[in-house]
This record gives C-alpha cells, structure tokens and sequence, in this order.
C-alpha cells in the first residue's frame, strides 16, 4: 500500500514524535509512504520513504494557506499514484478537491485542534471545522489523539467514524537511569505562557521554602524562556534547556523523579493524548499535573500518578513532594505500566487497519 501524506507539520520539533513514530511503523510494515510537507529536508531515509519539500516562506497565519496551495499545485502537476491519503486539518480545504478529482481515497488526520487565541485562533478554528465537514460530506474516516477529542469531533462537526491514535512512547528510548541525589522535577515541550509552566516553577520554590531539596528542569523553547531563563539566573535550582533531540531528552528524563503536567483545563489539553505523559512513565518517573480528560489514563495507581484540580496544583503539589522525601516510589511500576499500555505497535495496529479498509474500499 502507497501512502500519500500531506501535512503542515515540521518534522524537525519536539511536535514531530507522533507523527514520526507512525510514519516509521508503517515503513517498517513495508508500506510505502510519500510525505510532503515544507521542511528542506528530513533525516529518515529508505527506498519505501520519499520526502517532497514544498518550502514555506509565509507569515504566521498564512503558512497553511501558502503550504496547502502548493500542495494543490503539486497534485496537479504530479498526479500520484498512491493508494490513499493522509491529510492535516490545516491544508485540507486546499487539498481535498484535487484528491477527489483524482480519485484517491482520503482520511483526515487531527492530532491538535488549534492552540492559538485571538483572531489567527478564530481562523485555525474555522479551517478545523471546514475540515471535518469536508470529511462528513466524503464519508472520510477520521483520526483523533483520544476518546474525549473524538467525542469533541463528533459534537462539532457530526462526524462519527474516527479512530483513536493515542500518543505512545519508544519504549527501547525511554527507560529509567540512575536516578539524581537531588530529587528533581521536570517539564519537556512548549514554554509558553498559556501552558501553566510557571506554576512548575513557583512549586519548585515552595518546597525549597518547605526545606525539600529539589531542582526543577524545563526543556524546550516559547515565550516564556526569557521568563524562566531570569528565573534560573536568581535561583540555583531552576534549570532551563533548549529543545533536544530525543535521545539526549530521553537520558536527561531517566535520570529525574517527577514529570509535570501543568496544562489548565483548556480546550486543545483537555482533548489531548499528550506525548509527555507516556515518556514520564516509560522513564519511571512519577506522574503529577492538572486533573482534566486530556491528562488522565484508565488503570494507573496514585503512588505514582497524581491529577490534582488547577487550584490545589501547589498545596496538593508539597504533600506529594513530602511523601516522596520520605518514601521513594518504585521506578518499576509506572515502567511496567507503560510497557503493557503505552507502547506504539497498537497505535499503529489501529492507523494500519483503517488505512487498508479504506483502500479496500476503493479497490
């Protein structure tokens, strides 16, 4: 089966996990996949994979209309001979036409409704909806990161054949290290403003006023860097990193204790299946965040994963650092929990079954 795949989506991002990990599993399937996109180039490389770069100079809130043009104009002049499509809200509506006018059979990949407010939010809100109306009218399977996003889907748009691909974990990457004397807290992803990152900080502080040792790590790059960077310039225990690739984020992750979930109860979080999430468990790190649908999972247990509501985020937050001072959790046990639930291989079961389904049909 040959595999269009038609994104917004850079590949060279901490973003990128997902979307990499699932392109991976189907090569190794030996499936073909033709990915385009507007990244200059990309490290995977093997006969079944072909990257076309279709680069984006365009201003934010203009790139997924730059991008989704191109790729209309690429269509036409190449017209693929593929076996299905895989495509990104964002450039759906500029796609969708083309790949009907050639016949090929398509399914619409969420893996975020849009993030942003004000007015570029209204936009990206708009282009999500026309989207999966332009599923609805196709009959076109869709693909969403959990079971309140596809409830979500199914409420806004009326479409219902979605299937759930839960963000996993590379398991082989993420596994516990020789843990640091200095119990440590740790926050990997976008630092911005919105996300409740501070409050990591700021939970930090309190339990150093508390007399706990602990140091808090952020890995990542946003607007709020320059906010942390002063943050880790006055106090010794805060430490703030750039973005990394995956395998020295995955050594810095074994060696820390806690992984924080910050994100409030906001709509693209609480629909979330968020990446971090399984690398904190797969890492034998103790889970603690905001109690919401996008952060919770079926089966764990409270010594090692902790959802508190948005507003006893710090009280809630000292009493399990105490408890952790005094009485070390098992590394093994959110380990193994992520070994039985959080691995790739059924994520891309599901992706696999609907993508042949699909060509099935059309054949």
């Amino acid at each position: 089966m040959h595999i269009l795949w038609l994104t917004g989506r850079s590949m060279n991002d901490l973003c990128s996990t997902t979307q990499r990990a699932l392109i991976l599993g189907l090569l190794e399937r030996d499936m073909t996949v033709t990915f385009v996109n507007a990244d200059h180039d990309m490290d995977i490389e093997g006969e079944e994979f072909t990257h076309v770069s279709l680069p984006n100079l365009a201003w934010r809130g203009l790139r997924a209309r730059t991008l989704g043009k191109a790729m209309r104009a690429w269509l036409v002049a190449n017209k693929p001979d593929v076996s299905v499509a895989v495509i990104e809200w964002r450039v759906a509506a500029w796609v969708v036409p083309e790949l009907e006018r050639l016949e090929i059979p398509w399914s619409l990949m969420d893996r975020s409704p849009p993030a942003d407010t004000g007015l570029l939010g209204r936009l990206q809100w708009r282009s999500w909806k026309s989207a999966w109306k332009a599923a609805v009218r196709s009959d076109a399977p869709g693909f969403v990161v959990s079971k309140a996003h596809q409830t979500f889907v199914e409420q806004k748009t009326g479409h219902t054949v979605c299937t759930v691909l839960q963000a996993g974990v590379n398991l082989d990457l993420f596994k516990p290290k020789s843990k640091r004397t200095t119990m440590t807290l740790v926050y990997h992803g976008r630092l911005d403003r919105h996300r409740g990152v501070l409050a990591c900080a700021m939970l930090a502080q309190k339990a150093r006023l508390e007399g706990l040792e602990v140091d808090v790590l952020f890995v990542g790059e946003g607007d709020l860097v320059p906010s942390l960077t002063a943050l880790s310039e006055a106090n010794e225990f805060i430490h703030v990193h750039q973005t990394m690739a995956q395998r020295e984020l995955a050594e810095l992750l074994g060696t820390c204790h806690v992984g924080l979930l910050p994100m409030p109860e906001r709509t693209v979080w609480a629909l979330a299946s968020p990446l971090k999430r399984s690398e904190y468990l797969a890492s034998g790190l103790l889970v603690f965040g905001i109690d919401h649908p996008g952060h919770r999972l079926d089966g764990v247990d409270s010594t090692w994963f902790n959802l508190v509501p948005q507003e006893d985020f710090h009280l809630a937050g000292l009493k399990i650092l105490k408890r952790l001072a005094e009485s070390p959790v098992s590394i093994d046990e959110p380990r193994a929990y992520a070994e039985k639930e959080l691995g790739w291989a059924s994520t891309i079961d599901r992706l696999e079954a609907v993508l042949t389904v699909l060509h099935q049909n059309d054949s």
